[in-house]
C-alpha cells in the first residue's frame, strides 16, 4: 500500500515540474504523465514472478544433437547461459559447440546427480575435446577444455572453468564418463 501511495507521490511532483519558460511540453518532459492515486482502501494486487523449474534430466541418454523439448543440449538456454557464466572469454566458450559431423556421447548422469556432456572434434577427439557438468537444474556449472595440452598420458592436463573463479588446470583430458569425474587437480612437488 505505502508503495502506491509513494509511486502516485512521485509522480505528482514529476507533473508538476514539468515546463519551463519558452519550452513547449513535447521538448522539455516527453508526452505528459498523467499520475492516478490510489484511494486509501485500494489493495495492490501483486503477481508471482515463479519461474518454472528446470529440469535438464530429460536430456541423460540423448546424443548432444538431440532434440528434447524443443532445444539440442547446448542450445537450451538454461545451459547456455551457465556456459557463458562459467567462461566469460567468447573466443575461448567457441570452443564448447556441437556442429554436424563432430563426436558427442550419451549424456550421463555422474556423481552428485550431476550431468555430464562430453564432445570432441571430429578426427581429433583425442586433442581437442571439452565438457559440461551441471546440476540437473541448470546450477553449479563446469565446463572443461582440452586443447592437446601433453599428449603423454602423464602429462595430459585441460582446463577447467567454473564461475566467479579464474580457471584452474586438472589432470587428463576432459571427462567423457562417470568413471573420469571428477577430475583431478594437478598436485605440484
Amino acid at each position: 500500500m505505502k508503495v502506491v501511495a509513494l509511486t502516485g507521490l512521485a509522480l505528482l511532483a514529476l507533473a508538476g515540474c514539468r515546463q519551463t519558460a519558452g519550452t513547449s511540453d513535447e521538448q522539455t518532459q516527453g508526452p505528459e504523465i498523467t499520475a492516478k492515486t490510489a484511494t486509501p482502501n485500494a489493495t495492490p494486487v501483486v503477481q508471482p514472478s515463479i519461474a518454472p523449474a528446470v529440469d535438464l534430466t530429460p536430456y541423460i541418454g540423448k546424443y548432444p544433437f538431440d532434440v528434447v523439448e524443443g532445444h539440442r543440449f547446448l542450445d537450451n538456454p538454461v545451459v547456455k547461459a551457465a556456459i557463458a557464466a562459467s567462461v566469460p572469454d567468447a573466443k575461448v566458450r567457441a570452443v564448447v559447440r556441437y556442429k554436424d559431423g563432430e563426436l558427442g556421447i550419451p549424456i550421463k548422469r555422474v556423481k552428485g546427480g550431476r550431468l555430464l556432456m562430453w564432445g570432441g572434434e571430429n578426427h581429433a577427439e583425442d586433442y581437442r575435446n571439452w565438457a559440461v557438468v551441471l546440476a540437473p537444474d541448470g546450477s553449479e556449472p563446469e565446463v572443461c577444455i582440452y586443447g592437446g595440452l601433453g599428449y603423454d598420458e602423464d602429462f595430459q592436463s585441460s582446463q577447467w572453468f567454473e564461475p566467479g573463479t579464474p580457471s584452474l588446470m586438472k589432470q587428463g583430458k576432459c571427462p567423457s564418463d562417470a568413471e573420469d569425474y571428477p577430475a583431478v587437480p594437478i598436485a605440484a612437488g
